[in-house]
């Protein structure tokens, strides 16, 4: 004959043969309850004039979000108890689950149905049996203890408040807990993939324009007008490509960057670690992130070593810059010297309009040449329930990731859903 063992498996089957085996004292404390065994402990309800009975639970919607229960099990041994007069009781945030059956005692941990769909195997324990003084000691602390001089119970002191629980019901059909296979499902998704939203402004340089100053905009033809700004606009394009040292250490490197350079890497780093689903967005590996974000730093520190290496090609131009400046508005000026010229004592004479031209062209340069720094824009979001369950996101996803060759464990453990938790939620296992 098999002992009983000390470290067991609550399953459905277990706590039910336990309630229905009771013969003079039932104790249940749990955060909340399957229907197999809501539908079992409320058919003992008819046997109060034999069996005392005590039954504690919890009555935070958050419970049945978390997956520890059904919202119908609820219902179930309320309707019972109502019937049978039974004063059912409260205990917010109980955690434990305690089942007495006369002098056995099972302390378990419940399952969230939402992370696992719980053990099946001995060797896999998430309870204790107990018997004797101890079964006592815990029926007395629950309050199961009648006798007129038993001290009041640790806990389930308050009664379970009908409003509290139509409080609860209101919150569930608000906000219901989510399907528990679509839970798990949930889980393994939100712990290895996110949605990414990743932009990076300011790398390119090549069509930077600097608009003329408002007092130099006094050319009334439009295509003159554009012909003039074209001629004064920073050589950017005309430069190629310049030399910028990529990477660190022993990895460092010259190489000949340009804008087209810059696209291709940023492609390049989106194509490596992020996947794009059309009319979704992009999704990324959580476990890539760290490899990713290396990535994007590396790039952004490209992006401003490739500004700084512009500006020094660039300031190599600012004499012609300036000199074909001069050229284009000293006539004018001559013609039709700006007010202030003719200010505060100064004399608008040639030499004074061509040093105020200089000057004035070395402020356009420098606008030219101040180039924003590059920002990088990341956001991550989780993916939704629906995402989960809707094959336009799942069979693009699966199939770009075969494509770049994803392992197939990382693969499957994302798309499997035969194993991933029980259709029907349990707080227990049936087995």
């Amino acid at each position: 004959m098999t002992e009983p063992r000390t470290f067991t498996v609550a399953t459905d089957a277990t706590v039910i043969t336990m309630i229905e085996g009771a013969k003079q004292r039932l104790v249940v404390i749990a955060p909340a309850l399957s229907r197999a065994v809501a539908d079992a402990l409320a058919a003992r309800f008819e046997d109060l004039d034999h069996l005392e009975i005590r039954v504690i639970v919890d009555a935070d919607a958050e419970v049945y979000r978390l997956g520890f229960g059904e919202r119908e099990a609820l219902d179930v041994i309320r309707e019972a108890a109502t019937r049978n007069l039974l004063d059912l009781r409260e205990q917010t945030g109980v955690r434990i689950g305690v089942v007495i059956s006369d002098s056995d005692t099972m302390v378990f941990a419940p399952v969230s149905k939402n992370i696992e769909a719980g053990s099946h195997s001995a060797e896999q324990p998430n309870a204790i049996m107990l018997k004797g003084a101890s079964t006592d000691d815990l029926a007395r602390a629950a309050g199961a203890d009648q006798t007129t001089e038993a001290p009041s119970g640790e806990i389930g002191n308050a009664a379970l408040d009908p409003a509290k629980v139509e409080a609860m019901q209101t919150d569930l059909e608000r906000n219901p807990p989510i399907k528990f296979n679509i839970a798990r499902r949930m889980q393994v998704f939100s712990s290895r993939v996110v949605y990414v939203e990743f932009e990076i402004k300011n790398f390119a340089l090549s069509r930077k324009q600097v608009p003329l100053p408002k007092d130099f905009q006094t050319v009334t033809n439009a295509d003159l007008r554009d012909q003039i700004t074209s001629r004064l606009r920073a050589p950017i394009a005309q430069l190629g490509a310049v030399k910028v040292t990529v990477g660190t250490g022993d990895d460092a490197k010259e190489e000949l960057i340009d804008d087209t350079w810059l696209r291709k890497a940023r492609k390049q780093i989106e194509d490596q670690y992020t996947f794009q689903i059309d009319n979704f967005g992009r999704v990324i590996l959580r476990e890539d992130r760290e490899k990713f974000d290396a990535a994007v730093a590396e790039f952004t520190t490209v992006v401003a070593d490739y500004h700084a290496a512009i500006r020094a090609a660039l300031d190599k131009h600012r004499e012609t810059f300036r000199d074909n400046f001069v050229a284009e508005f000293l006539p004018r000026w001559k013609t039709s010297p700006p007010a202030y010229m003719s200010q505060w004592g100064r004399t608008a004479d040639e030499p004074a309009l061509r040093e105020e031209l200089k000057d004035r062209a070395d402020e356009v340069f420098d606008e030219m040449m101040n180039f924003a720094p590059p920002s990088v824009r990341l956001v991550e979001k989780n993916v939704s329930p629906k995402n989960v369950e809707d094959p336009k996101f799942l069979d693009p996803l699966r199939r770009i990731m075969e494509k770049r060759r994803v392992p197939k464990d990382i693969i499957d453990s994302l798309f499997a859903s035969g194993g991933a938790a029980p259709e029907q939620p349990d707080l227990l296992d049936r087995s």
